[in-house]
């Protein structure tokens, strides 16, 4: 049997002046309140050295994204740039190699990675993002699969009308994913959302066509929404995606890019169902997928970003929420990656 692994959303905290760094310290602390695998004034720590980077060594600094993770807070600091200086990163490979010395960026992002239970860098001269997850390891990461997300609402906290879950399947080696976008923003959208996640929690093994009867039928007493469904057979060596409304995706391995189509309509808002079709691609070890809500601009290559699909996905996540979000949406990107191979 399958188990369900849902996201949350982030809360964006701008920094870009020093009462910022204490205001991100406050709401770290806020969020992190509760949360049984976390060291007492851990996450404050590293949320007081994230944004005192971003206003030192960014310009014109960046923001934060906060959220609950399994037990414990995960942090993704984003900017737009210079990105670390020359010598910063591993040759070819992209993540910081952190000496310490002094006060500065290296001896910040060292505090950082030391209290992190995972850690991740990224840099080019359009930015840099760090992902930090404070508590137990992801326990996802053990297995083939890895995989991340970032969710912000319109306006960068509160309720998002959007929502995405994975299923990972041990035995078989499969996974299967879904993305969803609530009608408009705020509460009522995050119930219709919430209704969809639920439908593919009841039963995340079964056939695509069942989940978008489940979901519609779900979504009939909320405003509705669209949705993004695939499934993912490496044995087979292949994808399966159905779609409604429009919820990109794209299958990514090599220099190789398959689109996934959806079809029009919304679910939950009449009385039959919309079409679906469902869309077969090749499977390949190491390719990635990644699924966007409308709140991400569609057009986006990872032309500027060499080496990114080798990161954790929360960060490739970032650069795309960074580099294509909407602020005036709830925006989502869900990245999944086959860790079998190279891709």
């Amino acid at each position: 049997m399958l188990t369900s692994v849902i996201g949350g959303p982030h809360r964006r905290c701008a920094v870009g002046a020093e009462e910022d760094v204490g205001a991100l310290r406050r709401a770290v602390s806020r969020i992190a309140d509760g949360q049984p695998g976390l060291r007492p004034g851990a996450g404050e720590l590293v949320a007081t050295e994230l944004g005192t980077n971003l206003l030192r060594h960014a310009h014109p600094g960046g923001w934060v994204l906060v959220r609950r993770c399994g037990d414990g807070i995960e942090l993704i600091s984003v900017d737009q740039g210079p990105g670390l200086a020359p010598g910063a990163l591993a040759p070819g490979a992209g993540t910081a190699v952190l000496p310490v010395r002094g006060g500065g960026l290296s001896a910040g992002l060292n505090v950082v990675r030391r209290y992190a239970a995972e850690f991740d860098c990224y840099s080019t001269r359009g930015g840099t993002v760090v992902y930090a997850r404070l508590g137990t390891v992801d326990p996802g990461t053990a297995g083939r699969w890895r995989f991340g997300g970032v969710e912000v609402p319109r306006g960068g906290e509160g309720e998002s009308g959007d929502a995405w879950a994975v299923a990972p399947d041990v035995a078989a080696e499969g996974l299967a994913a879904v993305v969803v976008d609530g009608l408009g923003h705020g509460p009522a959208a995050a119930v219709a959302a919430g209704a969809a996640i639920g439908a593919f929690a009841q039963d995340p093994a079964g056939e695509l066509d069942a989940l978008f009867r489940r979901s519609h039928e779900a979504m009939r007493v909320t405003r509705g929404g669209v949705l993004g469904a695939c499934r993912i057979d490496p044995a087979g060596g292949t994808l399966t995606y159905s779609g409604v409304g429009n919820i990109t995706g794209r299958v990514l391995s090599g220099a190789r890019s398959v689109h996934l189509l959806d079809r029009p309509g919304t679910l939950g808002t009449q009385l039959a169902q919309p079409a679906v079709r469902p869309q077969t691609c090749a499977w390949e070890s190491g390719a990635t997928l990644v699924l966007a809500t409308d709140g991400i601009r569609s057009g986006w290559n990872l032309d500027a970003h060499p080496r990114l699909l080798g990161h954790h996905p929360a960060v490739v996540a970032a650069v795309l929420h960074r580099d294509h979000g909407r602020l005036t949406d709830d925006a989502t990107v869900l990245v999944v990656r086959d860790g079998s191979g190279a891709a």
